[in-house]
């Protein structure tokens, strides 16, 4: 038996530790072949294909995909990338989609080559979001913002796609905004300059001293008669 953990961390070598004694006792191919592969290893099907697919040391075992019942890596990871994007903790938990986050960030990559992934399966968490009120799928997206930040996933096209105005109360239900901060995933003077950021969270940046005085004090000098910014110019006074 294996657990996610172990699989999406393992070495090369551990891998193929993992894999190696279960060749004789598989039959088939395909879907088949991984779902045997999948009992046997005490996971279900996306957990295998995730935990290999985001594996860093996959590309080091080129046989592996086809092991696994798939005709080329290309095929797996885009099965995997299908699997990660649209699954809503169901066959995977929220903490093995933190685990995946965690390998993206140790991956030789840069975070600008994972944001559309990061982004399409955003997307999908948040069409669920406003369909219904789920206190589970709610309490995993936003375990899942706060790791995408902390694994440094988060490039400046997707900081800049996140402060859309459209995602402003999304941003609200996971303090996704002064986790950018937090992290410096945005400049203090570039946060608040950007247009989609409301009066609110620049605010709450300062009251949280994520966002400097001076830098509060030298935007609203530049906006001295603008009526939101009174409201900052106000934070700024009790602060």
């Amino acid at each position: 038996m294996q657990s996610f953990e172990n699989l999406i961390q393992a070495s090369a070598h551990g891998l193929s530790a993992i894999f190696s004694p279960l060749r004789a006792r598989l039959k088939g191919e395909g879907e088949a072949r991984r779902t045997q592969l999948a009992q046997l290893l005490g996971l279900n099907v996306a957990q295998l294909v995730c935990g290999v697919g985001f594996n860093v040391e996959l590309p080091r075992i080129p046989d592996l995909p086809r092991f696994i019942g798939f005709a080329t890596r290309d095929a797996m990871l885009a099965e995997r990338n299908y699997l990660f994007i649209h699954d809503r903790y169901r066959a995977l938990s929220v903490n093995n989609i933190v685990e995946i986050y965690a390998a993206l960030g140790k991956s030789p990559g840069t975070a600008g080559e994972w944001s559309d992934l990061v982004m399409s399966r955003l997307n999908n968490i948040e069409g669920q979001l406003e369909e219904t009120i789920n206190p589970v799928l709610i309490g995993g997206y936003k375990l899942e913002v706060r790791a995408i930040y902390e694994n440094r996933l988060a490039s400046p096209a997707l900081v800049n796609a996140r402060l859309d105005p459209n995602y402003a109360v999304l941003r609200d239900i996971t303090n996704e905004s002064m986790i950018m901060l937090e992290i410096s995933a945005i400049p203090a003077d570039a946060f608040l300059r950007h247009p989609g950021v409301t009066i609110d969270e620049k605010a709450r940046g300062l009251f949280q001293n994520l966002i400097p005085r001076d830098a509060v004090a030298s935007y609203i000098a530049e906006h001295p008669d603008a009526d939101p910014e009174r409201k900052l110019a106000a934070a700024l006074g009790a602060a």
